[in-house]
């Protein structure tokens, strides 16, 4: 599970800089505890991005469920609407869809026109 990490480093203006000394926490901290604590932070990111990787894939899975429910639920309502669409083939279906579509856009049309 060794994935590339990506840092992006900017360039730190004078008053950005901070030395060790300045820094306590850091100030008495040996290199060997440094690289630690940079290895502990490094499998910290590697662990934080994983987890965001999972919620995403979690995610998707959840929206995909409800599409497919909502999908699911429309048909079903077309096919109590239409007792006989259960007999048509796909390209029926398409068919009287775009010709339902095409009745309310002529429909829309004609009142935004009778509308002055």
């Amino acid at each position: 599970m060794n994935q590339p990490v990506l840092f992006i480093y900017r360039k730190m203006k004078e008053d950005d800089k901070v030395s060790r000394a300045k820094n306590p926490k850091y100030e008495s901290m040996s290199l060997e505890e440094l690289k630690a604590n940079m290895e502990k932070s490094r499998q910290e990111l590697e662990v934080a991005i994983h987890n965001k990787n999972l919620l995403e894939q979690r995610k998707k899975l959840v929206e995909r469920r409800e599409r497919s429910h909502r999908l699911i639920v429309k048909g079903a309502e077309f096919e109590k609407a239409f007792p006989l669409s259960r007999n048509l083939e796909q390209e029926d279906v398409q068919n009287i869809m775009n010709q339902l579509q095409n009745n309310c856009t002529r429909k829309r049309i004609s009142t935004q026109a009778e509308k002055p």
